[in-house]
């Protein structure tokens, strides 16, 4: 009798495990089958998003190429403390707007003055002016560009972040917006907004968004994808203030007043922020040339300690004054990489450092160095006929000296990361997926020997007639735009809707976006 239970009971336990496997098979099934919708809009292989299979290629994140000093902080309002930038690039008025920290830290350890936010304009991204707008006094004078010098507790300003709201029920006198924090961080965000982001107001008289410590850059945009208000903002993992590990939160409105809490982004297991490698600024925004995208710039905040190699970083002495002020003020250093969402909520981190500090001997390696400002803008080239590129701000001289840095960086156009092969051919192919648009349009450069050919296939990998790579029309060059043609045609009209798979082959060529035109 209890030998035939026995049996029962192990016949139920894998009739049941069987059951259990069918429907997850069955799950994972019909996910996979599922296909991308690409419609018209471009992707970028700046993480895996589209790859489904790579053999002898690699995902390679691309470092900004360092290019001229966009702004010096020398002014006396300013000083090394200058930090936590915005730019941004208004096509209305064609113009770029700069907002930033002014602080200064005369000897490197303690302030010289209140923080308030600066402000600068450029007619090309490249060139800076720094304007004497006439609003706030400072030591008597209003000769000076400091936009705003309180908020609305009438505190001191710790971050302010405009946007220029891209929301098309958006009324006029408040088509830039802005988030800010005062000195007391754990406060709440204050809402911002100006009819030219000169002249700014509060939304209402009060914080509008309490539950985080706020101690770093808090971002917000309008999102025409969500359809929504998005605010990321500092918090700690344990909940309370300089204890656990600095991460990002999230939180969505409609009307930039109102706000939900949505909670911690989430990354995979082994990427976002660690005790190690905590997460400082977040910098995210939609990319303009692929708005259902988000890009993340968060600085790595790390802190190893007093290591052997701590007094040959630059500038020991100082850091030996600061250390007496707090061990990690002389220890802790700083870089950058980048995440990127489809959702908002899931992020997947670069594989790589996106900006190291260098090898330069001064006014680096230091707490503060290397925070991207938000956000990429696109300007013109300095390279004779080369199309427009993307320029990226980033600090330094952060905490030393008179005066602080804020640096241009140049990328390609979605240069962030490429689908990179090297002299051994190799292959990718993507996740199923659909399209709208009439060519294929990609982003690619070869060396003078490398290659790329497209075929187009059907989920099961079965090339589909008239789009085989042996159709495929060889791509070499360097295009932002390129056409791929089978046969001398571009036009793949016939196969809107269909779900496909795309079949890359490759040798010294780099894949950097695609877009169905």
């Amino acid at each position: 009798m209890l030998n035939q239970k026995k049996r029962l009971l192990f016949s139920l336990f894998w009739s049941l495990l069987l059951l259990w496997n069918s429907n997850a098979l069955n799950s994972r099934s019909m996910a996979q089958t599922i296909p991308i919708s690409l419609g018209t809009q471009r992707e970028l292989f700046i993480d895996d998003f589209l790859i489904d299979q790579m053999t002898n290629v690699q995902l390679l994140v691309h470092e900004p190429v360092r290019q001229e000093i966009a702004a010096e902080c020398d002014a006396p309002w300013e000083g090394s403390g200058c930090n936590y930038y915005s730019v941004l690039h208004d096509k209305q008025e064609g113009i770029y707007r700069m907002y930033y920290h002014a602080w200064s830290i005369p000897d490197g350890i303690n302030p010289g003055n209140t923080l308030t936010i600066g402000y600068r304009e450029s007619r090309d991204g490249i060139h800076w002016d720094r304007p004497n707008l006439g609003l706030c006094e400072f030591e008597g004078s209003t000769e000076n560009n400091i936009v705003l010098d309180k908020m609305g507790d009438g505190s001191g300003c710790h971050d302010f972040s405009p946007f220029i709201d891209e929301n098309p029920n958006c009324p006029p006198e408040a088509r830039y917006k802005a988030t800010g924090a005062s000195i007391q961080c754990n406060l709440g965000v204050w809402a911002y907004q100006s009819p030219d982001g000169i002249h700014w107001t509060p939304v209402v008289n009060q914080p509008v968004f309490t539950e985080g410590q706020f101690d770093s850059q808090n971002v917000a945009f309008w999102s025409p994808t969500e359809k929504k208000y998005i605010l990321y903002y500092r918090v700690f993992s344990d909940g309370s203030a300089y204890k656990g590990i600095r991460q990002i939160n999230r939180a969505v409105s409609d009307d930039f007043i109102h706000w939900t809490n949505e909670g911690t982004i989430q990354f995979p297991e082994g990427e976002g922020p660690t005790s190690l490698a905590q997460f400082y600024v977040n910098q995210i925004k939609p990319y303009e040339r692929a708005p259902q995208l988000y890009i993340g710039f968060p600085t790595r905040y790390i802190d190893n300690g007093l290591t052997a190699s701590t007094p040959l970083l630059p500038e020991w002495d100082l850091r030996q004054k600061r250390m007496e002020l707090g061990e990690r003020l002389g220890t802790a250093v700083t870089d950058a990489v980048y995440i990127t969402s489809r959702d908002g909520k899931n992020f997947r981190q670069s594989n790589d450092v996106f900006l190291r500090p260098g090898l330069r001997t001064k006014d680096n390696w230091t707490y503060g160095d290397n925070y991207i400002a938000r956000h990429v803008v696109e300007t013109k080239s300095t390279e004779d006929d080369s199309p427009n590129e993307l320029s990226i701000y980033a600090t330094e001289s952060y905490f030393t000296g008179n005066e602080s840095k804020l640096r241009r960086y140049s990328l390609r156009m979605d240069g962030f990361a490429s689908v990179h092969a090297k002299s051994l051919q190799g292959e990718m192919t993507t996740k199923p997926l659909t399209f709208s648009g009439k060519e294929l349009s990609l982003n690619v450069a070869t060396s003078g020997s490398g290659t790329v050919k497209v075929e187009i296939c059907e989920p099961d990998g079965t090339p589909i007639p008239g789009f085989s790579l042996d159709d495929c029309d060889l791509i070499y060059g360097d295009s932002l735009d390129r056409r791929v043609s089978w046969k001398g045609q571009t036009n793949v009209e016939s196969l809107i809707g269909q779900t496909v798979i795309l079949r890359f082959v490759l040798r010294e060529a780099d894949l950097y976006s695609l877009k169905f035109e």
